[in-house]
């Protein structure tokens, strides 16, 4: 966290707050001081801190300016108009918006025309519409509905109606509906049944649509589990005495389901390690978790803090010991909790993942390559650790980095090109399931063309002289291994210099402990291609000598020259 600002909205305070890997978060405590679900209201690549301060736009109160290290972004603090159904609009618990009923849209209070408005519960974790089963003392069951919403100026009456697909649900509504609540008094003949049921709840002018299921409450049975619980309570029942029950005094929050002792069927599992731990937003997969007693692990359960959804991924090669499992995807940066759930859908374990940035690829060096591939090629960036694999927009080939990431540097040998023109390719980094382009684009350019030799006797040793056409591969000493041949036995040949030309380079390399030229041809490698190259004929050989001898003779004649004006002049 780098910066935060605190904005009061009626009972809600609202926070913003910067992170130093370049994130904005919207994070909405209610009057109990407790939090909604974070928003993210922007996502940078890479680690781009935000500095402080943010500043609320003074003019409109609608908009952020957020800092960066060389720019400042305006950023909406909501996106209300994103919202298309008032369902939608008021489930998203932003205390900026407000469903506005004459234009029946999602907007800020301000942008609303009318005077009729609904707005979000006063409490972060209330749904804006609940539902409660209950059985009387006269073994008559009801379905209650209640309405959390904050209502502005609502004239018109507030009505519900009940209705299934296959008979009539309700004998009669009592008492006559009254905002929040309203009551429907099922048929007896309905009660072994599980129905799905719609309920429109009309507020003004208003319309909210709610499905649910109703289900007998006596037919969720079985050993006492947390799982049981949940389901009960998320049923509209309740819990009591150990055991789901229409009961007026059961209790319907689900907190009483942390207190249930978990079944004793199943040995309780414990993760020693999740390999690897540091992953980006984008999530791994093949993540691999290590511990003991996992044989009856069903999924794995990834939750932060703050999280309203906890993910969870199914599970794979469970050996007891280990199992695979895929770190999923998530909309911030920040450390994770992860357990593994049994089949009675307790999660035992609290082992720490962390999400980063998102890999950033910057440079390529070098930026091209042969059209036969293999070239040797390094990508920098930021999170490059991170990264699983490369790939080429041109190819399917799948691309294997020969080096782990070090100082934030992947290494990989290119792809071939499908044909023999020039051409560009976008590279991707490969993380989890998205493929993130880089910066700068792969280059493919014919391959080398090595056109003759000759062989020079220097003493000790021999000097090789390589002709090869100019080209735009800027190929370095290093990705050239040359070896001379004679008699069938080859001679390492040992690149020491290159000559650049308009048309031609000239490649030197050296063979130590030989003491004469006759060597019939070369082997030269770059990649994994291998060329032969004979000899040059004995005119060649006699040109190229006189080229070197010219060399200094050149350079002695410039010399004389400035010396003879320097003497004019004076």
């Amino acid at each position: 966290m780098s910066s935060v600002l605190a904005v009061r909205l009626n009972n809600w305070m609202v926070f913003f707050i910067g992170t130093a890997d370049g994130q904005l978060i919207k994070l909405s405590v209610d009057r109990k001081y407790q939090p909604s679900c974070p928003q993210i209201l922007l996502r940078t690549s890479g680690d781009n801190k935000v500095f402080p301060k943010l500043q609320l736009d003074p003019v409109d109160q609608k908009h952020l300016y957020v800092p960066f290290k060389n720019q400042v972004q305006r950023v909406p603090v909501s996106n209300c108009t994103t919202y298309q159904t008032v369902k939608d609009c008021l489930s998203a618990q932003d205390p900026f918006c407000v469903w506005c009923v004459s234009e029946k849209s999602c907007s800020f209070k301000d942008n609303c025309r009318g005077s009729e408005r609904l707005s979000i519960p006063d409490e972060s974790k209330q749904e804006i519409v609940s539902h409660r089963f209950l059985k009387d003392s006269t073994g008559e069951i009801k379905i209650i509905i209640q309405s959390h919403l904050t209502t502005e100026k609502i004239q018109s009456n507030f009505t519900c109606d009940f209705s299934t697909t296959s008979t009539q649900l309700c004998k009669n509504q009592e008492p006559k509906p009254q905002y929040p609540q309203c009551t429907c008094i099922l048929s007896h003949t309905l009660l072994a049944n599980d129905l799905d049921v719609t309920i429109k709840i009309k507020l003004g002018s208003t319309d909210l649509i709610e499905q649910l299921k109703m289900i007998n409450c006596s037919s969720i049975h079985g050993q006492p589990s947390f799982h049981l619980c949940q389901r009960c309570i998320r049923a509209g029942c309740g819990w009591r005495q150990n055991s789901c029950s229409w009961a007026t005094d059961a209790v319907s929050n689900d907190g009483v389901c942390a207190d249930i002792e978990f079944g004793t069927n199943f040995s309780k599992p414990e993760i020693s390690s999740v390999s690897p731990s540091v992953v980006s937003f984008y999530g791994r997969n093949q993540a691999v978790l290590s511990g003991r007693n996992l044989r009856d692990v069903t999924r794995v359960r990834i939750k932060a803090d703050l999280d309203c959804d906890p993910k969870e991924s199914p599970v794979w090669n469970n050996s007891g010991l280990s199992l695979l499992f895929h770190i999923p995807e998530v909309k911030t940066t920040g450390v994770v909790k992860v357990c593994v759930l049994l089949p009675d859908e307790s999660c035992h374990g609290d082992v720490e993942v962390v999400y980063l940035s998102s890999p950033v690829c910057t440079n390529i060096v070098p930026s091209s390559s042969w059209k036969s591939g293999n070239r040797r090629v390094s990508l920098t960036g930021t999170h490059l650790d991170l990264v699983e694999g490369i790939a080429h927009s041109h190819t399917t080939q799948e691309v294997v980095l020969t080096t782990n990431s070090i100082y934030q540097t992947l290494v990989y040998e290119t792809p071939a090109a499908e044909n023999d023109r020039s051409s560009s390719s976008a590279v991707f980094l490969k993380v989890a399931n998205r493929s993130l382009e880089c910066l700068e684009k792969m280059t493919y350019y014919p391959d080398p063309e090595f056109t003759s030799f000759t062989a020079m006797s220097m003493g000790e040793k021999t000097r090789i002289f390589i002709q090869k056409k100019a080209d735009n591969l800027e190929m370095a000493l290093a990705e050239l291994s040359v070896w001379g041949i004679k008699d069938e036995k080859q001679y390492p040949c040992i690149v020491k210099s290159k000559e650049n030309g308009d048309k031609t380079e000239t490649i030197i390399c050296e063979i130590q402990g030989s003491q004469n030229d006759d060597f019939t041809h070369i082997k030269i490698h770059y990649g994994k291609e291998t060329i032969n190259l004979q000899i040059l004929s004995l005119f060649h050989k006699v040109l190229l000598i006189v080229r070197l001898l010219l060399i200094p003779c050149i350079v002695a004649v410039q010399v004389i020259i400035c010396m003879w004006k320097r003497r004019t002049d004076g």
